[in-house]
């Protein structure tokens, strides 16, 4: 229940149970939770615990970056899982989101299959080529006027992809024959 309500939405989660068992509390911390209380504790015991969990969760969202970011027509909202293109609004999955996000903070920098796939995945390694190459396909899909001629995400041939940042009347870089940044994380 907790890595699908994570999946899902931004909540702080305090688990309160009477099991005895350690592995069921390594298992929900594990899982995502941000505390586990044992039965029977005190009410004040739980008060602390839930200010201690608020506390620390109003720290991490003061250091973290906006999970909003605007490149040309596109405002790419990452904690709601939606694009609008020209105001126009559009939903995407988690793994969309993550991924045009991700192309979207480092706009006109190329993102190489090993940086999508930490990113998106979170997990080092080689990028499965074809799986991005799918969420890109849908991504077209969802947000280019014309998905068989992209205009804002374009792939950078045996390199990765990009998100061009420009209003419609311009050039891409591609187009006006400027050279991309492969971004270096």
């Amino acid at each position: 229940m907790c890595r699908d309500l994570r999946a899902k939405h931004d909540a702080l989660v305090l688990v309160l149970t009477d099991s005895k068992e350690v592995q069921d509390e390594v298992r929900c911390l594990e899982s995502g939770a941000d505390d586990y209380l044992r039965k029977p504790f005190f009410p004040a015991q739980l008060l602390a615990r839930i200010r201690a969990v608020s506390r620390r969760a109003r720290s991490t969202l003061e250091r973290r970056p906006s999970s909003v970011v605007t490149v040309g027509p596109l405002r790419v909202d990452s904690l709601h899982n939606e694009v609008s293109v020209h105001g126009k609004l559009v939903r995407l999955t988690p793994t969309e989101s993550k991924l045009l996000h991700l192309l979207a903070i480092n706009a006109n920098d190329v993102c190489t299959a090993n940086q999508i796939v930490t990113h998106v995945w979170g997990y080092d390694g080689d990028g499965d080529a074809c799986l991005i190459k799918a969420h890109i396909r849908h991504l077209r899909q969802k947000i280019e006027p014309s998905p068989s001629d992209p205009r804002y995400i374009l792939t950078v041939p045996g390199v990765g992809y990009t998100l061009i940042r420009r209003n419609e009347e311009q050039k891409t870089p591609v187009e006006s024959g400027k050279a991309l940044r492969v971004l270096s994380i």
